[in-house]
């Protein structure tokens, strides 16, 4: 090999060297070099980290064939509230379990009862449907949920993470 070719290597070299180092250093430092940060992709939070609740369930084929609207606060606390709509036609079944007064009242169309008495297994009833819904949701983040048990399709919709819910909600009205 002649001189002219081994300068010409050794240029080539170096070069390469220089755009590898300096390729390297702006990519390891983009955001102090004029570069921009990767956008990180979102993780799936679904409702864990909730305190409050809100969604409609529908539910075509089986026995509980329907609509429901849940509402639930203080999630994850022994102050924890659920209430249970249930529309049909003209008029609504509304369950309530309300953990902070420890009470419970039904509305079936004829008026308000007070359940406090089982106010154990109203909670026994109700905390477990409820459940079963949320962990449906435990990786959404947006849209509605569509899932199949059987025969039956259930869609979960309107879901509103940590709405604000009045204590008002989670009481029968005063008589």
């Amino acid at each position: 090999m002649d001189q002219k070719t081994i300068a010409i290597a050794v240029i080539v070299i170096v070069i390469v060297a220089v755009i590898g180092v300096g390729a390297y250093y702006f990519l390891s430092n983009p955001g102090e070099n004029g570069g921009t940060e990767p956008t990180p992709t979102p993780t799936p939070t679904g409702v864990a980290d909730a305190t409050s609740l809100e969604y409609s369930v529908e539910i075509t084929g089986g026995d509980s064939a329907g609509s429901y609207d849940f509402y639930a606060k203080n999630i994850g606390t022994n102050d924890f509230m659920i209430r249970l709509d249930i529309p049909l036609g003209d008029m609504n079944f509304t369950y309530i379990v309300n953990g902070a007064e420890q009470k419970a009242w039904a509305n079936e169309g004829s008026g308000w009862v007070d359940l406090s008495s089982t106010y154990q297994d109203q909670y026994d009833l109700w905390q477990p449907t409820y459940q079963g819904y949320v962990d449906q949701l435990a990786s959404w983040t947006s849209g509605e949920v569509t899932y199949t048990d059987g025969d039956t399709s259930i869609t979960i919709s309107n879901i509103m993470v940590n709405p604000t819910l009045p204590d008002s909600l989670f009481q029968a009205p005063a008589a």
